[in-house]
């Protein structure tokens, strides 16, 4: 018998009500009018092995999004026939016009051992849907992630938007509403697992952007630490010597390419204090503060490539402007 044939059926999400009055709805295609109702029936379908319901729900820009859904959808089935599905537990739970956050517990267990985790989820509203687009992840069950703050996470200008081809403005004075777009900037660039991010890229045309400093540790990879603030950010001075590495963007997300930029360069900026600075920046600071420099300037990393590169991602990018403009896609 297919499972919620019986109205009495529980819902695996744990609510307490049948599962055809719960969570099926939404995997037969209603829409989720909250955030939290995607994540209950995300989880039942999980439960219920229902990974394009998974894939459909998935933001473009979550570090789960796969362009190979044939591959995606094997994956998330193994996962899900390999799994126990015990118990959801909700913890804590916010919402704004564009955002949600949904902090929960689920109870788990693979080969008779126990797997659960705590996950503070981040969605995101386009286009009047609900989506999946990222999450922390801790291990068992772990109220203590929770944090009553408000939510303070800005929309995303996503590639097509007008406002990511201006040149911003520059900024005359520092002052509180700066103060606090910043603050908000660095909330949502890490929520959305961002190394760095422009106003532009929150629908602000103005000459600003953050980063999370890049060091590099043993091993030569790459640690993500204090936040910089860069003000009317100007670059001279690259050097002859480039290197190639992909590159990605929370604008266009789920498209990464190979992009040739200088290894060294000089930036002048301004800091919140208003303190001018000259700083010499060298390998991965110096590519994420061109990156972020060119788009306080209208520029993209797309526009980098040769023209086989940019012919070969014309479906990727037309596919990804379907989805967040048109919803066509969704």
């Amino acid at each position: 018998m297919e499972h919620g044939n019986n109205r009495r059926t529980p819902c695996p999400c744990k609510s307490g009500n049948a599962y055809a009055d719960c969570c099926q709805p939404f995997h037969k295609g209603k829409r989720p009018d909250t955030a939290l109702q995607l994540m209950r029936s995300r989880y039942s379908a999980y439960a219920l092995c229902l990974p394009a319901y998974i894939i459909h729900t998935t933001h473009p820009g979550s570090p789960q999004f796969c362009h190979d859904t044939a591959e995606w959808s094997k994956k998330i089935s193994e996962f899900c026939t390999n799994t126990k599905f015990k118990n959801l537990e909700i913890l804590y739970f916010q919402e704004t016009a564009s955002f949600a956050t949904v902090t929960f517990t689920a109870h788990l267990a693979q080969d008779k051992k126990d797997t659960s985790f705590t996950e503070k989820s981040y969605f995101e509203k386009i286009k009047g849907k609900w989506l999946y687009r990222s999450g922390q992840l801790f291990e068992g069950h772990a109220p203590n992630v929770i944090t009553t703050n408000q939510l303070r996470l800005l929309p995303i200008a996503y590639y097509g938007s007008p406002i990511l081809r201006k040149i911003g403005d520059p900024i005359a004075n520092m002052t509180a509403d700066i103060r606090k777009l910043v603050e908000e900037m660095v909330e949502t660039m890490d929520a959305c697992n961002g190394i760095g991010l422009a106003a532009p890229q929150i629908h602000h045309s103005i000459k600003l952007f953050v980063i999370r400093r890049p060091v590099e540790i043993e091993g030569g990879k790459i640690e993500w630490r204090e936040v910089k603030i860069f003000v009317n950010p100007e670059l001279s001075m690259p050097s002859r010597e480039t290197w190639k590495v992909a590159e990605g963007c929370l604008s266009i997300p789920s498209i990464h390419a190979e992009v040739e930029r200088p290894r060294e360069v000089t930036v002048e900026y301004s800091d919140l204090e208003g303190n001018k600075i000259k700083e010499r920046v060298s390998g991965w600071e110096a590519r994420v503060i061109m990156h972020e420099t060119d788009h306080v300037n209208g520029i993209l990393f797309i526009d980098h490539l040769g023209a086989d590169e940019r012919q070969y991602l014309e479906p990727f990018l037309k596919s990804l402007e379907n989805t967040i403009h048109d919803g066509t896609e969704l």
